[in-house]
């Protein structure tokens, strides 16, 4: 008994002596197993002058079997996903890239690997920050910051014990400065630097940058990102609401910040889009209100929560602004909620867009005028002039800023109202959503009066305005709805798919719409009483905008579902379109000309054909042309339609998504939220 009691204190002993030597060898060569981890945020550790920051929380969670994401199953269920998969377009960029094979190659390497890298080092939190350093991605500057578990610690630690791990067998060296490793060699393109700061390892491809994180640590992080007003204000305060309570939706967002001036200039980015000399008018009017190239730097965070939530705040440079951006963005905002409820209370649930604007209507209206090609504009002042009663647009601009408050809404929908072919205005066929444009009056009598003697100005001058009715008919209707509400209706053959605008007014909403069917239907629901459904009562349009910018200069609500049926109707028309404008009809018509100058007048040259034998030819030639058109169609259009059809699937994946942006002449933020539902 004695002799056991013995061994067992001597055993304890001997074990205490080693558990103790190999915690103080462990501690020396290692890491102290008690040392406690860093208590501020990784953000901390990165410098306040980087050029771009990013940086997620929890990204372990976000794989099953890495590299396979947690919800792929969910996603290989959607059809826009299946879509992508089959797509040509998929198939071409995984032969340029092999994105299957390397795919594999990740997978065989992190099942060969003895440690889970991402539980490792990224199970918490990382960021990667650093500085463009010239014309490609490739050629930055930056260092990884991540949050390791006590296996990544021993990993990094390792790393000053070369030998440990044979890394001069690999083709590895390591060499030590400070408390600063640097590898090199191998498969490596460039040296990694790599240090530690309690469980947070940094490894970046500048060794500054990775010791700037030691200093950043004995300074408790001052001139740090991390406590820098941007990262405060626009990446912190963003995660909460207006209540002060945690979004679900942001917990674990990604978190952004891009010097985008020194991004244009190192990447040779271009800073002028939308591009000023589209050919499309709306795009050449919103190049006069925004341009890329005035912001200087975006901040914010973006979030999954069964679609999309981004806020994020762009600093402008004031000294680039033209004077119609800078008179736009000192508008002060409006109460989202209630411009919300004037909105969707009247709109449909089904309406493609819903969106409202607060601008200052002359000056507006005098970039729409300035948009217009130089044709459009005189002919705009002749027929106004023509009235008697203005001396040109600009005239009849005054007129209007005086009459209407500077807010613009718009309400479009899918066109399915049924058409009557004896009752209804003549039109062209195109497809065209219907849409519905809500200016306010200043609700006097007044403006009202003025307003009517202005829709009477245009009855008068019916011919110069474009309006005609069928032969022997007037071209202006007027009627009074249900509720009182009187509607003026003008046909004029120009407008695409309706054939005509109605307009009319409730209180101090004027509405102004290319169908009157759509009138009728928003105006009629401006009575509780009746029985319709409405945008302002599908549960998740009210989520995404509890979850916009209380305050807003523009808001907008995008459903691409809803749009989704009309763009497939347009696709076959927009195939055709794009097919014909490829035709070189220059050359196909020289070509075909020889041919048959050859068959049948040969001697004879092309353009030195006498009036007779040109008429000759050309009878000849225009079937062969047509043969030509249908030839290609035939052969491109399936294929065009095809993929435009791609196109609106992936559109669908979305089922809604709502916009508020608050604009100041020195900055801009965004609030957006799309719904991305993993359901078809």
């Amino acid at each position: 008994m004695a002799l056991r009691s013995r061994f067992l204190r001597v055993s304890l002993i001997v074990g205490g002596v080693l558990a103790f030597a190999g915690y103080f060898a462990f501690s020396t060569f290692f890491f102290s197993p008690t040392e406690s981890d860093y208590p501020a945020d990784v953000s901390t550790l990165v410098p306040r002058d980087v050029d771009f920051f990013l940086a997620k929380s929890r990204v372990r969670a976000l794989f099953g079997k890495p590299p396979r994401l947690a919800a792929q199953d969910e996603i290989d269920k959607t059809a826009a996903w299946q879509t992508w998969i089959a797509s040509p377009e998929y198939a071409a960029l995984d032969s340029q890239h092999q994105i299957e094979q390397q795919l594999e190659r990740v997978r065989a390497e992190l099942s060969a690997l003895p440690i889970d890298p991402l539980a490792a080092f990224a199970a918490r939190d990382i960021a990667i920050a650093g500085y463009f350093r010239g014309a490609t991605l490739e050629s930055a500057d930056w260092a990884c910051y991540a949050r390791a578990n006590w296996m990544g610690k021993f990993a990094a630690s390792a790393l000053a014990h070369p030998r440990l791990f044979q890394l001069d067998q690999r083709g590895l060296t390591v060499e030590s400065s400070g408390d600063v490793l640097t590898l090199s060699g191998s498969q490596l393109a460039r040296p990694l630097h790599v240090a530690r700061v309690a469980d947070v390892v940094i490894a970046g491809t500048q060794r500054e940058l990775v010791a700037r994180a030691l200093e950043l640590n004995a300074r408790g992080g001052q001139e740090s990102f991390g406590l820098s007003a941007r990262y405060s204000d626009f990446v912190q305060a963003p995660r909460r609401g207006a209540s002060g309570e945690e979004l679900v939706s942001l917990r674990d967002a990604i978190e952004f910040s891009v010097d985008w001036r020194a991004a244009m200039e190192k990447l040779g980015l271009s800073g002028r889009w939308p591009p000023a000399d589209a050919f499309e008018l709306g795009t050449r009017l919103s190049a006069k209100l925004f341009q890329l190239g005035s912001i200087r730097t975006l901040t914010g965070v973006l979030g999954f929560d069964s679609g999309l939530v981004l806020r994020a705040h762009a600093d402008l440079s004031v000294e680039v602004l033209t004077p119609i951006q800078k008179s736009l963005y000192r508008i002060a905002g409006r109460d989202t909620q209630r411009v919300v409820d004037e909105l969707a209370f009247i709109a449909p649930p089904d309406v493609h867009s819903m969106g409202h604007l607060e601008v200052n209507l002359g000056e507006f209206l005098t970039e729409v005028y300035q948009s217009l090609e130089p044709a459009e504009r005189q002919l705009l002042d002749d027929t106004l002039r023509g009235t008697g009663q203005f001396t040109g647009a600009g005239a009849l601009i005054d007129e209007l800023e005086a009459l209407f408050k500077g807010r613009i809404g718009w309400i479009v929908r899918d066109n399915d109202f049924p058409y009557n072919a004896e009752k209804d205005p003549p039109n062209d066929g195109a497809i065209v959503p219907a849409f519905a444009l809500v200016l306010w009056t200043e609700n006097s009598d007044k403006a009202h009066r003025r307003i009517q003697q202005l829709q009477q100005l245009v009855s008068d001058n019916q011919a110069r305005f474009g309006l005609r009715g069928r032969t022997g008919q007037r071209a202006v209707f007027t009627n009074v709805l249900k509720g009182g509400n009187e509607v003026w209706e003008f046909w004029a053959p120009t407008i695409p798919g309706t054939g005509h605008i109605a307009v009319s007014r409730n209180g101090d909403m004027y509405f102004i719409s290319n169908t009157y069917a759509l009138l009728n239907d928003l105006l009629r629901r401006f009575s509780r009483e009746e029985k319709v459904r409405r945008l302002s009562e599908r549960p998740d349009f009210a989520q995404v905008v509890s979850e916009g910018r209380a305050s807003s200069n523009l808001m907008t609500w995008f459903d691409p579902r809803a749009l989704a049926k009309m763009a497939r109707r347009l696709a076959e028309q927009n195939a055709l379109d794009e097919v014909k404008s490829r035709i070189n009809w220059d050359r196909e018509r020289m070509l075909a000309e020889d041919a048959v100058l050859r068959e049948s007048f040969p001697g004879k040259v092309r353009g030195q054909l006498d009036q007779a034998t040109q008429a000759q030819v050309d009878a000849l030639v225009a079937p062969r042309l047509s043969e030509i058109e249908s030839r290609l169609l035939r052969e491109q259009v399936p294929a065009l339609r095809a993929e435009m059809d791609r196109r609106i699937t992936y559109l669908e994946a979305c089922s809604g998504a709502f916009l508020t942006l608050v604009l100041d002449p020195k900055s801009i933020d965004l609030s957006l939220s799309a719904i991305v539902p993993l359901d078809k």
